[in-house]
C-alpha cells in the first residue's frame, strides 16, 4: 500500500503542471475516433491549443540534433504541400488533395511541440508521455473484456482494426524506448508490452503482430528479464479465456490464408503502381484522386497500403531523398540498441500507410530528446551556461 501510495503521489505530481496535465489527456485521447477515417479528429485540437502555450515559455531554440532533424522534416513537408497543391491545380479537384499535406504540417507541429515541452519538463515530460501511453493501453484491454464490439477483428474505439494494431506496436516501441530512460520498473514495463501484444492480437493484423514480435525479440538480447515476466502474464490472459482464444484462432487463420492466390504481396499492398505509371517518379503524383490510375482489371481506386510506396510514388525521387534525410537525422547518434528498436516499424510501414498517425510522430520526437544528455533539457527560461551552446531554430527555407 506504501509504494501504491507514492505512487499516486507521484503522478499527481508530475500532472499538477497543466501543460503536462494536457499533454497526457491528448495522448490517452488518441485511440477515440469520433470522425471517419481521412477527417482530423477532435483530440487534434489539443496539440493546437497547447502550442501556443508551450511556445509562450520557449526561448525560440532548439539543440543542434533536434533542430537539424525539425529543419529536415520541414523541407519534406513543404516539398509535400508543392506537390499536392500543385496536382490540385492541374486537376482542378481542391478536395482531398489539399487535406493530405495539413497531416503533414499537424505532424510537424506535434513533432515541434514534443520537442519544445521535452526542453521545458525534461524527463518529466516522458514520463507524462509514457504513463498516457500505459493507461490507454490498459484502459483498452479491460475495454475488450468488458465491451462487446461484435466484430471479429477488434477495432475498439478506432475506426478499423488496423489502426489499433499500429497504435499498439507504437505504444509497445515508446514503452521500449523510454523505459529504460525513465526508470520504469520490470514489471511496470512488462505488463505495458503485454498489454501491446494482446491488442495487435485482437486485431488479428500480421504486419503489427509480427512487428511486434520482432520487438520482442531484440528486447530478449537488451533487456531479456522484461521479456520473462511479460511471458507470465501472456500465459495469466491466455489462461482468462474471454476474446483471447478467438483472437488467437482468427491471428493463426490470417497468417496462414491466401486472400488472393492471382496477386502478390507488393500488387496487394498497390506497389505495382509505381512501375506502372513511371512518369511520375521524379516529382511524384500526390495523394489522392487514384482513379486516375484505375482500369478495368485492377482496383487502384485505393491509396498504397505502404508508407513506403506513398512516398516513392507521391512525392517522387525528390521525396524520398527528403525523407530519407529526415530519418536519417532522426537515428543518427543513437545508441545502436535504441536504433533498432525502431526496426518494426519500418517493417510495418512496407505493408500499410502510417503516416498520418499522430503517436507516430510522437514516438520520433520523442526518439531524437532521448539521444540528449539530460542535463540538456532545461526550463526554456532558465539561463544557460556560457559553457553549453544551443542553435537557434531556423525555419526560413531561405536559411535552410
Amino acid at each position: 500500500m506504501n509504494a501504491l501510495s507514492k505512487g499516486l503521489r507521484a503522478l499527481r505530481e508530475l500532472f499538477r503542471e497543466p501543460l503536462l496535465a494536457t499533454w497526457g489527456l491528448y495522448i490517452f485521447l488518441i485511440p477515440f475516433k469520433l470522425l471517419p477515417s481521412g477527417y482530423p479528429q477532435p483530440v487534434d485540437a489539443f496539440a493546437i491549443f497547447m502550442l501556443p502555450f508551450a511556445m509562450k515559455r520557449w526561448d525560440g531554440k532548439l539543440p543542434r540534433p533536434m533542430r537539424d532533424v525539425f529543419r529536415a522534416l520541414t523541407w519534406f513537408t513543404i516539398w509535400a504541400i508543392v506537390v499536392n497543391v500543385g496536382w490540385s491545380a492541374i486537376l482542378w479537384e481542391w478536395g482531398v488533395t489539399v487535406l493530405n499535406p495539413m497531416y503533414y504540417v499537424y505532424n510537424a507541429t506535434l513533432f515541434l511541440l514534443a520537442m519544445i515541452l521535452y526542453l521545458q519538463f525534461g524527463d518529466r515530460f516522458l514520463k507524462a508521455t509514457l504513463y498516457a501511453v500505459l493507461a490507454i493501453t490498459l484502459f483498452q484491454v479491460a475495454a475488450s473484456f468488458l465491451i462487446n464490439f461484435g466484430k471479429v477483428r477488434t477495432s475498439l474505439f478506432f475506426n478499423n482494426s488496423n489502426q489499433l494494431g499500429y497504435f499498439s506496436l507504437l505504444a509497445a516501441c515508446l514503452i521500449s524506448v523510454t523505459q529504460r530512460r525513465v526508470g520504469l520498473g520490470l514489471v511496470k514495463s512488462s505488463i505495458g508490452l503485454t498489454g501491446c501484444a494482446y491488442l495487435a492480437l485482437l486485431t488479428a493484423s500480421r504486419s503489427a503482430l509480427i512487428g511486434i514480435g520482432v520487438l520482442f525479440i531484440l528486447l530478449m538480447f537488451s533487456n531479456p528479464r522484461v521479456i520473462a515476466i511479460a511471458a507470465l502474464a501472456a500465459i495469466g490472459l491466455v489462461l482468462s479465456g474471454g476474446p483471447v482464444s478467438d483472437a488467437i484462432d482468427t491471428s493463426q487463420r490470417r497468417m496462414t490464408e491466401d486472400r488472393d492466390p492471382n496477386r502478390n504481396f507488393f500488387e496487394d499492398r498497390g506497389y505495382d503502381r509505381i512501375w506502372e505509371n513511371k512518369e511520375y517518379l521524379f516529382t511524384g503524383a500526390a495523394e489522392g484522386h487514384a482513379d486516375r490510375f484505375a482500369d478495368d482489371t485492377k482496383q487502384h481506386n485505393l491509396e498504397i497500403h505502404s508508407s513506403a510506396g506513398t512516398i516513392l510514388f507521391s512525392y517522387g525521387i525528390i521525396g524520398v531523398v527528403l525523407f530519407t534525410i529526415f530519418v536519417w537525422r532522426v537515428v543518427r547518434g543513437a545508441q545502436r540498441r535504441l536504433a533498432f528498436m525502431l526496426l518494426p516499424l519500418l517493417m510495418h510501414s512496407m505493408a500499410h500507410q502510417g503516416l498520418r498517425f499522430s503517436l507516430l510522430w510522437v514516438l520520433l520526437a520523442i526518439f531524437v530528446a532521448i539521444k540528449l544528455k539530460p542535463a540538456v533539457a532545461r526550463p526554456a527560461t532558465a539561463a544557460i551556461p556560457p559553457t553549453q551552446t544551443r542553435t537557434s531554430l531556423m525555419i526560413s527555407p531561405s536559411r535552410m
